[in-house]
């Protein structure tokens, strides 16, 4: 039996349960990894986004089941699924209890990347006891649950955005996908979030970014820096607290357009 990562955001998640939590899929371009799926095998439920663990379904076959489940996309690479077990968002499994007890958290350098294991699913876990300790853990949180608040922008977070295209003189709405921030590590209790500092970052990415934003200031721009950077700190200065810097970015673009640019790591801006 293998344990593979199983990726959902709260939106897909509810509609997952609200169709009956028996059919799980994942893209077209992850069939060649999706066959080395077996019955028995165990999927792991993760938000993302929110950072929580919230179930577990056992594989019972794979399926060509292609009933509408999902609103914005259909997930062509279906099995169906037993469910183990299901937890509210609010009750799920923060990543953050497994700092240093498996392979993809071994350390806090790896927050937020976490070495880049949910990024895709079906992802099988190479260690199979990280499976079983997040299982474990996921079965404790539907015995003894504790509620912890979720960011609500975060969970209704939607998996594909429309955006127009070209094609010759034709407009035509079309679905995209637009890039995931590497996630930031929530607080688990407001005692936490109360009196742990931040984390300071001390990369050469950071410095950079830095000092780009410095240089920015100097010249007159307002600021911005990614939003997944914004905690981020220099020399004891957090990024996203420098002069200048904007809250918002202007919005004459989509909304898969300006998703995507709040990800880049630094802008100089000039009104618009």
């Amino acid at each position: 039996m293998n344990y593979w990562l199983d990726l959902f955001t709260g939106t897909t998640w509810n509609e997952f349960r609200t169709s009956g939590s028996t059919i799980s899929g994942f893209r077209k371009r992850m069939r060649n990894v999706a066959s080395k799926v077996q019955p028995g095998d165990i999927l792991l439920c993760y938000l993302t986004g929110v950072m929580r663990w919230v179930g577990a379904l056992e594989v019972v076959r794979a399926t060509d089941d292609q009933s509408k489940i999902w609103a914005d996309e259909s997930f062509p690479v279906r099995f169906e699924v037993k469910p183990l077990v299901q937890l509210d968002p609010e009750l799920g499994v923060p990543m953050a209890e497994l700092e240093g007890k498996v392979a993809f958290y071994s350390d806090p350098k790896d927050r937020g990347k976490f070495k880049g294991f949910v990024r895709m699913s079906p992802n099988r876990f190479a260690n199979p006891d990280d499976g079983k300790l997040i299982l474990s853990l996921i079965r404790q949180a539907q015995t003894t649950p504790v509620a912890r608040p979720v960011d609500p922008k975060k969970l209704a977070r939607k998996p594909l955005y429309t955006a127009e295209q070209r094609k010759g003189k034709t407009t035509i709405a079309t679905k995209v996908s637009v890039p995931e921030s590497d996630e930031t590590e929530e607080r688990t209790s407001q005692t936490t979030a109360s009196t742990e500092p931040e984390a300071t970052a001390t990369t050469r990415h950071t410095e950079i970014q830095y000092n780009l934003l410095a240089l920015g200031v100097d010249m007159g721009f307002d600021l911005w820096v990614a939003r997944n950077d914004r905690s981020k700190k220099w020399q004891g200065k957090t990024l996203g607290e420098l002069p200048r810097m904007v809250t918002e970015l202007p919005t004459q673009f989509n909304e898969a357009t300006n998703r995507t640019i709040e990800l880049i790591d630094v802008l100089w801006l000039k009104g618009n």
